[in-house]
């Protein structure tokens, strides 16, 4: 089946409309709130702006030796976050989000590993030219599902299942989330520049970092809920199966 991107995005709209509340509470927990607290409490690589290729690994070996735990966690509970949102949308359950974040908890070790293989083998396609690379992460997108939905608890085969559903469909969906990334990236840039603005001619410069990362927060975590319910809705489409989405 091919990829149809009007079906594919309301059907998305639909799914982010009809479990609202608890794709919501999860976010809000999960993206959200590790997003915001980590912006705001631990300092970005400070650049001067002449650093080459060996100053600019110099900078980010300091950064990321110095909040090596902080990265991790937040990382972490992202992640965990991200996996519980795609039991809440997926198709074959219809449970409390107390239940999907116990059920995201016991997948969740599964879903770390299948998302460390999907990056080995991206990273492989990256080697070669960028445009590899990222066909090589389309041809994955399915994997979360292939846990959620399908009860996969093998990391392979769970890869392995999402190759095949996305066959014929690579460069569809990557161009589908090509437009959304974009669409996405210059919705948020503009969003934070404004925010920005307002607050540099309110405080004369200095900025406000609490309002500025609480804005990045909040569009970030807006941006990842999209691209949930989208992958979601691609596999609705490719499965040609039915949501609970009256």
């Amino acid at each position: 089946m091919k990829l149809d991107y009007m079906q594919c995005w309301n059907g998305a709209m639909a799914l982010l409309g009809a479990h609202k509340e608890a794709i919501l509470a999860i976010a809000g927990v999960f993206l959200f709130l590790p997003t915001f607290l980590f912006a705001q409490f631990v300092a970005q690589p400070v650049f001067t702006g002449d650093e080459d290729i060996n100053g600019l690994a110099v900078v980010y070996s300091a950064y990321f030796s110095e909040n090596a735990l902080s990265i991790i966690a937040s990382n972490l509970v992202i992640s965990f976050g991200g996996l519980a949102i795609y039991f809440a949308l997926a198709p074959s359950r219809n449970n409390t989000v107390a239940e999907d974040l116990v059920a995201a908890l016991k997948a969740f070790l599964i879903y770390l590993i299948a998302n460390l293989l999907t990056g080995l083998f991206t990273l492989m396609g990256f080697f070669l030219l960028v445009i590899p690379g990222l066909y090589i992460a389309c041809r994955f997108i399915l994997v979360p599902i292939m846990i959620v939905d399908k009860g996969e608890r093998n990391p392979v085969e769970a890869l392995r299942q999402s190759w095949a559903l996305t066959r014929n469909n690579g460069f569809s969906i990557f161009l589908f989330v090509l437009i959304i990334a974009v669409v996405g990236t210059i919705t948020i840039g503009a969003l934070q520049a404004v925010t920005g603005i307002i607050a540099g001619l309110a405080t004369g410069g200095a900025g406000w970092p609490f309002i500025e990362n609480l804005v990045a927060a909040l569009t970030g975590t807006a941006f990842q809920l999209v691209l949930a319910v989208v992958i979601i809705s691609i596999y609705l489409q490719l499965t040609d199966k039915k949501s609970d989405v009256g």
